[in-house]
């Protein structure tokens, strides 16, 4: 599996194949998830995961993460696409998630045949739920940019909240 340390200080993949300072929000989300296989195909790594530090700078550090890995697998359209949902599901953990500066957000993208799957995971356990968009005064537009770009979605709450989107990879026939 192919890692990213995009944090500011080290802290422990979710695996624990290393070690350093981990903060209690990165053990909450390694001990709540799910143990998981790479997904290997023909000697290429399809699975990404990141932790990145909740702040003003999380959704730009995930999203250029997400953007380097994918970028010699899948179709640029498909990238693009990747790229602001990553940085719209961060930014909803940062600004509504009520995390602690500095929690441990987890990211994770895997790459499938026909589809990639994107999650984004964070220590809180806040429910979910678009407003409509106001183009007005701003607002409502990450989870109506979910709905509209991925081909399906939804969350999880077990102590912590996951929200994942996946995102075709050939055009819609």
């Amino acid at each position: 599996m192919w890692r990213f340390d995009a944090t500011l200080r080290r802290v422990a993949p979710l695996d624990g194949d290393a070690s350093g300072p981990v903060s209690a929000a990165a053990v909450a989300l390694r001990e709540r998830r799910a143990p998981r296989a790479s997904a290997v195909q023909a000697g290429r790594e399809r699975r990404l995961e990141v932790i990145v530090a909740s702040g003003i700078d999380a959704p730009a550090t995930a999203r250029a993460a997400v953007a380097a890995w994918l970028s010699p697998q899948i179709p640029e359209r498909v990238i693009e696409d990747a790229r602001l949902l990553v940085s719209e599901l961060v930014t909803n953990s940062v600004r509504h998630a009520r995390l602690a500066a500095g929690a441990a957000i987890a990211v994770s993208v895997e790459v499938f045949d026909a589809f990639v799957r994107v999650e984004v995971e964070d220590p809180g356990d806040v429910a979910i739920g678009g407003v409509a968009p106001n183009r007005e005064h701003g607002g409502g537009f990450g989870l109506y940019l979910v709905e509209t770009l991925a081909r399906r979605w939804g969350s999880r709450h077990e102590g912590t909240t996951c929200v994942w989107a996946e995102l075709a990879i050939a055009p819609a026939a």
